[in-house]
């Protein structure tokens, strides 16, 4: 009995040890304990509280990018979405003075993207990277017309609680954040859907002569990692009360480095949603870090840069491995 008890110890041990995602909230404890120790105020629950709040705008976005990313996918067009999905948003408002309205035209309009990357990517075979950077270049040039580059305001109550709220003390947009992380970690683990991203990752020739459904399975990932930038670029505006054409920029890199320090791999085929959700927070307590020691913009790009290159040189060997 004593023996099973061990080996089953053993066993307990290694597979933590090869989960990602464990790693991912390790490194988040570590980190936050350097804060804690290294910089001022990080051991506050205000602090806390914000950083959960700021780090769920990145999360939103980033649990999209993960349903892309396991089908071996990618999503460049997110910073742009983002930005497209508070402008509409903010300009309906300010027209019509309709709150559903407008975020529901915002929400379609990010939709109707997503199934043009997926278009992209299934009829005319244009690899992803290329078909979203693409989408995100001419989403970018349309905005610019769009709005002749001034920002826009609107005060949306349902948006700004949303951003700014709270439940039981808990940042509303963190709870958006988690139920967001529930569906889709339903969808991707737990659904038919799931098991096809996760074959096509794999490997897309054999997932084809398995019968799975090439062209609904990048659908759903394009469209839903489409519309949760635009949920995030909703949450943003009720934020900051301001869209601007260059609020998503920060959430393009990030995101796929949440993906990918979450320890899914960026060929695709192997992920978990919780690990991603564990990047973001890391990410976004790294970035408070660094601004907390007055590096400049630069320098932060830099180091987090170079955290990301690392893991993809690792990820990349692994596979090959």
């Amino acid at each position: 009995m004593t023996g099973v008890t061990g080996t089953v110890r053993t066993e307990a041990v290694a597979a933590l040890r090869g989960s990602r995602a464990a790693w991912a909230f390790g490194v988040l404890g570590v980190t936050w304990l350097a804060a804690i120790l290294f910089a001022d105020g990080f051991d506050s629950v205000a602090n806390v509280r914000y950083l959960v709040q700021t780090a769920s705008f990145l999360g939103i976005v980033a649990v999209g990018q993960t349903l892309v990313v396991i089908m071996s996918g990618i999503d460049l067009s997110v910073s742009g979405v983002v930005a497209l999905s508070a402008v509409v948003c903010a300009k309906v408002a300010s027209g019509t003075g309709g709150g559903a309205s407008a975020i529901a035209a915002a929400l379609g309009l990010c939709a109707l993207v997503g199934a043009v990357n997926a278009a992209g990517v299934v009829w005319l075979r244009v690899p992803p990277m290329v078909m979203t950077l693409a989408t995100g270049t001419v989403l970018s040039g349309a905005l610019l017309v769009y709005t002749d580059g001034s920002p826009s305001s609107a005060h949306l109550p349902l948006l700004d609680s949303l951003a700014n709220g709270r439940l039981l003390g808990v940042p509303w947009a963190f709870v958006l954040w988690l139920a967001v992380t529930a569906a889709a970690g339903w969808l991707l683990h737990l659904s038919r859907t799931g098991r096809y991203a996760f074959a096509l990752g794999a490997g897309e020739d054999a997932a084809r002569a398995s019968g799975v459904p090439l062209g609904a399975t990048a659908f759903t990932a394009y469209v839903s990692c489409a519309v949760l930038a635009g949920v995030a670029g909703l949450v943003l505006l009720g934020f900051t009360g301001t869209s601007s054409l260059t609020m998503g920029n920060p959430y393009q890199l990030l995101s796929i480095a949440s993906v990918v320090l979450g320890g899914t791999s960026i060929l695709g085929g192997r992920g978990h949603l919780l690990g991603t959700v564990g990047g973001a927070l890391l990410l976004t307590l790294l970035t408070a870090l660094l601004i907390s020691w007055n590096l400049s913009e630069g320098v932060r790009q830099v180091v987090l840069g170079v955290l990301i290159i690392g893991l993809l040189l690792v990820y990349a060997r692994e596979r090959r491995t």
